[in-house]
């Protein structure tokens, strides 16, 4: 969903909104309205149309019928990680794209919020930037909301295996994703154990976790809603600080990073072209 803006009126920090799968921007944009109006008071949202049309998703319905389109932005099967590795190379040329379309600086972006298929992107983009693989060199943090597969166990452990060599080529030895988060699940969500067993992949010492009480939806109750907005905004000031020198307590053995600052490629499926090796060994 395009903004219709002429030129650059950024007054604020962008943070990108990635609805669920079988959704869009404009539906994700009523699903956050009382999330949105908290975060917006600190960053200028930005919802985009994931780019591929698709059937309905989850919960999507009847609510949402007859809106103009559904999308989403990952094929619900791939055979190998490394494969899934080169689609979401593909979704971060496509946001790219998409936010210059909109008159987005890329150093304007710090965060992505995500919801469901769209909170497993969310992550990824920030894996992608941790290896200096994106133009968002400004990008800080990730929000993961209902993040899961639906309990499919091959996928996740698929993204499990993603995680931990991420992690391995940042310097980690115990593959741990070391990104700054925020990951919320609803207990009576079927991608509750998702969510837990995602959030467990990520360093503790950089992640912040909630549940609420409630299904596969956004947190909608008052009280949940601001203790959401109050977690974002303590890994956003961690962030900062963390970008400004400072390092985080780490609860894992840790050694320097591999990665040298000749590793930088502009093009970003070229650039994670070792981390799709590792993940065919």
């Amino acid at each position: 969903m395009l903004r219709n803006i002429k030129q650059a009126k950024v007054r604020k920090p962008v943070m990108v909104m990635l609805h669920g799968a079988g959704s869009s921007g404009a539906i994700f944009g009523i699903q956050t309205h009382l999330l949105a109006k908290e975060l917006s008071k600190n960053y200028d949202l930005v919802y985009i149309d994931a780019p591929t049309a698709s059937e309905p998703g989850p919960g999507v319905l009847p609510l949402f019928a007859g809106m103009p389109g559904y999308y989403r932005w990952l094929a619900p099967e791939l055979p190998t990680a490394s494969i899934r590795l080169a689609e979401l190379a593909d979704v971060a040329r496509y946001l790219e794209t998409q936010l210059d379309l909109q008159h987005i600086n890329p150093q304007d972006v710090v965060a992505f919020l995500g919801f469901s298929q769209g909170a497993l992107v969310a992550l990824a983009l920030l894996g992608i930037q941790l290896v200096e693989q994106s133009r968002w060199e400004n990008l800080r943090f990730s929000v993961a909301i209902g993040a899961g597969t639906s309990g499919n166990t091959a996928q996740m452990d698929g993204v499990e295996k993603i995680v931990g060599q991420m992690s391995r080529i940042l310097g980690r030895l115990d593959d741990k994703f070391p990104g700054y988060t925020v990951q919320a699940s609803g207990i009576r969500d079927p991608c509750y154990k998702d969510g837990r067993r995602l959030a467990s992949m990520c360093a503790r010492e950089t992640t912040k976790t909630m549940d609420y009480r409630d299904g596969h939806v956004v947190p909608r109750q008052k009280t949940e809603v601001s203790k959401l907005v109050e977690m974002i905004r303590c890994i956003d000031e961690a962030s900062k600080a963390t970008s400004s020198g400072a390092q985080p307590e780490r609860n894992g053995p840790i050694y320097e990073s591999i990665l040298s600052p000749h590793d930088k490629i502009e093009n970003i499926t070229g650039g994670l072209a070792m981390l799709a090796a590792s993940l065919q060994a």
